[in-house]
């Protein structure tokens, strides 16, 4: 505008009138409504900038002169009608005036414009400061201080505080960045004490500080030793006065007095530089931090962390989040602190966020090794931010509103609830480095940690706290994914549908809540499968009784899909939607139900480790024990050599912990350290009345240690040595005592002596070829620490990388003998040609052939050269073939597997009948009836597993030894020992699969084509191969650990031949054979009671044979003589008396002498042979007087009512 005319304007607006104050009434004249007239003129020549109307409004002519002229001459109607004109256009609209547009909604040039001129306020305002070239002191201006001046003067500030509202979004970064910059020398706690008029404090700390800046002139004069020369003949020269003559010093100012770092090798400090400014620049600076509390910081904020969150930011913009959070959290705690106006950034997401920044600052210190430095920096704005959570935390619970103290215990229970939130602050100290890390960020590491530790403890002791912990525990992968099983449910009886119909008419009349829309579009699934899942989910709901959300689903889909009408159409009566839910309610609708459905990754019946985290009470002193680490003393002990110039408060930070380490968790040796007794002798020497908590602490520890040094003469030599907690403990009760459990080392630890002991036995063992004893015995035996077990050394070996197939020797050379060449000789082929030739038509070809041939060899190597040598034509002639149930019928296809596992079991009982080893026990009846229901796999291999008896087991064990099966026996008992090892440390789980046999030697190879071998593999409980996909025999998981030890001792005792017969058990074991045999060819329409008083009359011969043959034993290895006690003979025969058919109700009350009930109980077999029995079934033979006839001990069982002996000469039990 150019001004003329707005000095035309002007005059204008003048000659309008004027406002007479005495009469309150607005004046006019002749010319005042043509005045009027030319204010319209004027508008009406108004540009698109609308710089008259901005020209009106800077004039105020609306307000002063328009308005009153209005209501002053209303009468006159020609001026009022021209007036209110006026008026109309001056009051248009923004947008109407701009064409309906925005102002808000910028241009991109404009936008650009606006972000510079930011940028460019940032640039200025991120200049550091020179202070050696500004030399101000504080409380004056300097040069930062007077362009925050300039930018308040011109209304920068006012704009910024504008732009920090909602409506400025794309700019709160830079605006954040601006206020950082604007605020970074200020102290938030002083900046909110700011006043008019200075505090108390204030000037008191001003006059200590021009106390001790107070300078003294170097020249105060000069001194002479008197009585002492110098170089000359004059006297000594010294500038200070001398109390003692052995102060006299001549390096005085030459030379360092310490060992000082270099500058490059010191850890830069991180702390920002703070001083107080300028009187007014503090008082406009605290305007500002209150405004933009009040309007600005909760929204910033929000959005700010929302864009960091999305990685929208640049890189490492969240520093000035985290200085935002610092400074202005603590400007509200120091000006009439109200958490609402901070309540964006007190929350538990809060917390969790600042940790996370500080655990990447962690990891970035370790990878950017050279350039750590900004990490670090950045990691101490983090802890700075964190340590500020918690202090208005404190402040909120000790608040005296009761909403604010509550919102304060929710967020302490879910912090301290949480183990990360704990396991952080310990993590925090430990990972302190002083070479990398400055000592500002170790003061407020230390203020951080007392804090927490303060607030955790009040907690406990307040409320008490369950926590959560983590514990690791076994688990198992399930066997397979399952394919998804469709299921039809059955159709509602119409009465079901009356029940429902009367409920779902009630929620129809009432109305439901809103219910979310069944559709995703985001989803793979198709529409139309989504509507078949919908219609699903509406009849599952109604049939589980959840009307108002099946109504609710219906309704909604009805939204989803209007033009099909499955789900009704608009405007539809209730009794119309009743009726479509009788439909969809009694429809028959197939779902799907998918049951173990597993990670196609896991292995099948593998273990793993799994973390489960459990509640449990909290313990604060286990808490605080893991702070008795020499990190945190060493930190404690760095900060507090400079006692004299840290904050009050720091220092009893410091001494609080250290209090804690020496007194509450009874540490007091860990505070034994040389350069801290330095420290506490400085302490006592000053006595200064602010350092009083710390002489009370020194001298409690220096008492400490004039208690230890006095029975501990070491103690002087552990001055020079930090250490942890199980040192502090041998110091102060002797070395290598633990008078704390926690303390003692697990089990499983060894020491580097202690491995290189292992390793020295163990290749001593290797290179002494002349004994065969076991490897793991005789190191067992040699070792120092007679604690060890033979599992632990087995797993320490295999960590040891000396690792091997079997604990003995024979293990080792085996693989060493000789190497199988790749090529197969001329003997080789003739003898595999033979072979196939004589088995190809065997269940199990293959497996049949290669223990026969020469040389061991992968099957896959044996498979390949039968196709080159032209026996075969496909790979698949090797495999095992299916073998057909040859009793029974077959249930359909579903039953091959059970048909399989019944033909594998009665073809080895076949093979077992057909042998020549000793008579089998009485079979089970029940398993051969056909009409019996089938039970599930694992009891069906239980019940068709032959049942032996201890003697019968003894009697095969003593015929394996003279058959030279030793070392099988050797190798079975070396696996169960195993087996019962690893159940006994991961814990007894019947429902695991079994351990498979794997025959690795020669002579195990053998065996296990040996039928006298598989029947004492069926005695001891060893199962045979479940069906043809099962190779290798296995040792059931049903078997506890102690049962398969006592049957491996059995298997020893046998080995070592101190097993001794009873010949008269095996009259007693022919006649129940033959009572049994008579019992299965019987027909199932038998009197059960006929075939047992059959047994009954056949076991009173055999146990009147008994008697008389009863003094003639097999004795072996060593000649002994027995003769048996009359009453002995009275018992046995008491037990098989006649039993009446009028006296059976009375005999099944006697469970002790009711041969029936057993007898029935027997054939039965519904249980496997008790180990129990078997092992109480062998006496004990003492080896030192085998001729004293008191300690023979004939063992009569209770439970068969039946004698069976074996003798073995051995009391240890």
């Amino acid at each position: 505008m150019t001004s003329l005319l707005s000095a035309e304007l002007s005059a204008t607006c003048n000659a309008l009138g004027t406002f007479d104050k005495k009469t309150g009434k607005y004046l006019i004249d002749d010319f005042t409504l043509n005045t009027v007239k030319d204010l319209i003129r004027y508008l009406r020549r108004d540009g698109e900038d609308h710089e008259i109307r901005r020209h009106f409004g800077q004039t105020k002519v609306l307000q002063t002169d328009l308005i009153p002229m209005l209501i002053d001459h209303w009468e006159n109607t020609e001026l009022f009608d021209v007036t209110l004109r006026l008026l109309v256009n001056l009051t248009n609209p923004a947008l109407l005036l701009y064409r309906e547009e925005d102002w808000t909604e910028r241009d991109e040039d404009t936008g650009l414009i606006i972000e510079r001129i930011l940028i460019l306020i940032r640039n200025v305002l991120h200049v550091p400061a020179d202070l050696d070239r500004e030399r101000r002191p504080e409380n004056d201006a300097s040069v930062h201080d007077q362009v925050l001046w300039g930018l308040n003067q011109s209304g920068i500030l006012d704009i910024i505080l504008y732009m920090s509202s909602e409506n400025e979004k794309q700019y709160f970064m830079h605006i954040l960045e601006i206020i950082s910059h604007l605020l970074r020398e200020q102290n938030p706690s002083s900046l909110a004490d700011a006043a008019l008029q200075r505090s108390v404090d204030e000037k008191l700390r001003d006059d200590q500080e021009l106390l001790s800046i107070r300078m003294h002139s170097r020249f105060g004069g000069t001194y002479v030793v008197q009585n002492m020369k110098s170089l000359s003949d004059n006297e000594i020269i010294c500038l200070k006065p001398l109390n003692k003559i052995s102060n006299l010093d001549f390096n005085a100012g030459s030379k360092k007095s310490k060992l000082v770092k270099p500058k490059n090798r010191r850890p830069v400090e991180s702390g920002i530089l703070e001083r107080r400014s300028a009187f007014a620049i503090r008082l406009f600076l605290k305007e500002f931090c209150i405004e933009f509390l009040n309007s600005s910081y909760n929204p910033l904020m929000h959005y700010v962390k929302d864009v960091l969150v999305r990685a929208k930011a640049q890189q490492n913009d969240e520093s000035y989040y985290l200085w935002a959070v610092k400074f202005f959290m603590e400007f509200n705690r120091g000006h009439n602190f109200q958490v609402g106006l901070v309540s964006e950034t007190m929350s538990v997401p809060m917390f969790h966020y600042v940790q996370q920044q500080m655990e990447k600052y962690y990891d970035m210190i370790k990878v950017e090794k050279k350039k750590f430095a900004a990490w670090v920096r950045r990691l101490h704005l983090a802890l700075r931010a964190y340590k500020e959570l918690l202090n208005t935390l404190l402040a909120m619970d000790k608040s005296t509103d009761p909403t604010v103290k509550e919102s304060a215990k929710v967020l302490k229970s879910n912090i301290f609830y949480v183990l990360e939130y704990r396991e952080f602050i310990i993590s925090t100290v430990l990972n302190y480095d002083e070479n990398k890390m400055p000592r500002s960020y170790l003061v407020d590491l230390m203020e951080t940690v007392h804090l927490f530790l303060k607030m955790l403890e009040h907690y406990c002791k307040k409320t008490g706290l369950v926590v959560q912990k983590k514990v690791r525990k076994k688990a198992k992968s399930k066997p397979k994914k399952q394919k998804a099983v469709v299921q039809k449910p059955k159709v509602a009886s119409p009465a079901v549908w009356e029940e429902v119909r009367a409920q779902l008419a009630a929620v129809l009349s009432s109305g439901v809540e809103e219910h979310p829309p069944p559709f995703d579009a985001a989803s793979d699934v198709p529409i139309d499968q989504q509507k078949e899942h919908c219609m699903k989910n509406i009849q599952k709901l109604m049939r589980d009784y959840k009307f108002e959300e099946a109504v609710g689903m219906f309704r909604a889909a009805r939204e989803v899909w209007p033009d099909e009408g499955i789900f009704g159409t608009t405007g539809i009566t209730e009794d119309e939607e009743l009726t479509m839910l009788e439909t969809v309610y009694n429809a028959e609708l197939e779902i799907e139900t998918t049951e173990n459905a597993d990670d196609l990754n896991e292995t099948q019946n593998s273990e793993y480790d799994e973390e489960a985290v459990v509640e449990t009470d909290f313990d604060f002193k286990d808490f605080v024990n893991r702070f008795c680490h020499p990190r945190v003393v060493s930190a404690c002990v760095t900060l507090l050599e400079n006692y004299d110039k840290n904050l009050p408060y720091t220092n009893h930070c410091i001494a609080k912990m250290l209090h804690r380490i020496a007194w509450d968790c009874k540490r007091p040796s860990m505070m034994f350290q040389a350069s801290l007794f330095l420290i506490f002798q400085k302490i006592l020497d000053d006595r200064v009345p602010q350092f009083k908590e710390l002489e009370k602490f020194a001298i409690y520890i220096l008492r400490k240690f004039t208690e230890v040094a006095s029975k501990n003469p070491k103690v002087f030599i552990e001055l020079l040595f930090w250490k942890n907690s199980k040192d502090s403990l041998d110091i102060e009760y002797g070395y290598d005592l633990y008078t704390d459990n926690r303390d003692k080392p697990g089990k499983g630890v060894w020491s580097e002596e202690q491995e290189e002991e292992l390793r020295r036995l163990y290749m001593e063992n290797q290179s002494n070829p002349e004994t065969d004893q076991d490897v793991i015995d005789w190191i067992l035996e040699n070792l120092i620490d007679q604690t060890r077990t033979r599992r632990g050394v087995i797993k320490k070996l295999k960590e040891l990388g000396l690792i091997f197939r079997a604990p003995t020797k024979r293990s080792h050379k085996e693989p060493g003998r000789e190497k199988v060449p790749k090529t197969f000789t001329e003997e080789e082929d003739q003898m595999l040609t033979e072979l196939w030739e004589q088995f190809k038509d065997a269940p199990d070809p293959m497996g049949v052939i290669m223990p026969r041939m020469p040389r061991k060899r992968q099957k896959r190597s044996f498979v390949d050269r039968l196709l080159e040598l032209g026996m075969i034509q496909d790979k698949k002639e090797c495999r095992k073939k299916r073998q057909k149930k040859s009793n029974g019928k077959s249930n359909g296809g579903d039953d091959d597997k059970s048909n399989s596992e019944s033909s594998d079991s009665d073809s080895s009982n076949n093979s077992d009948s057909d042998s020549d080893a000793p008579p089998q026990p009485i079979k089970n009846k029940a398993s051969q009836n056909k009409n019996a229901p089938k039970p599930n796999k694992k009891r069906e291999k239980q019940q068709k597993r032959i049942e032996l008896t201890a003697n019968e087991i003894a009697k095969l064990m003593v015929q394996a030894v003279d058959s030279d099966l030793t070392e099988a026996l050797k190798w079975l008992a070396e696996n169960l020992e195993e087996v019962a090892l690893d159940q006994e440390a991961e814990g007894y789980d019947p429902e695991s699969e079994g351990v498979p046999l794997l025959p690795i030697s020669q002579e195990s190879v053998d065996a296990m084509e040996s039928e006298l071998f598989k029947k004492i593999l069926l005695g001891v409980g060893v199962v045979p191969p479940f069906d043809e996909q099962e190779k290798y025999w296995r040792i059931p998981s049903t078997l506890h650990f102690e049962t398969i030890r006592k049957r491996r001792e059995i298997i020893i005792k046998a080995i070592n031949k101190e097993l001794l017969i009873d010949t008269s058990e095996a009259v007693e074991v022919t006649a129940d054979v033959e009572t049994a045999e008579k019992a299965e060819e019987s027909s199932d329409d038998d009197d059960l009671f006929d075939n047992l008083r059959k047994m009954r009359d056949n076991n009173e011969i055999v146990s009147n044979k008994s008697v008389s043959t009863k003094s003639n034993e097999i004795v072996r290895n060593r000649k002994r003589t027995r003769s048996d006690s009359d009453d002995d003979a009275d018992n046995s025969r008491g037990k098989m008396q006649k039993i009446d058919e009028a006296d059976e109700s009375t005999a099944n009350n006697d469970d002790d002498d009711d041969i029936l009930s057993f007898a029935k109980r027997t054939l039965q077999h519904e249980e496997l042979p008790d180990s129990e029995d078997i092992i109480s079934n062998i006496p004990k033979l003492d080896s030192d007087n085998s001729s004293a006839e008191d300690n023979d001990d004939i063992i009569v069982s209770s439970r068969d009512k039946k004698k069976r002996r074996i003798v073995i000469d051995d009391d240890s039990e």
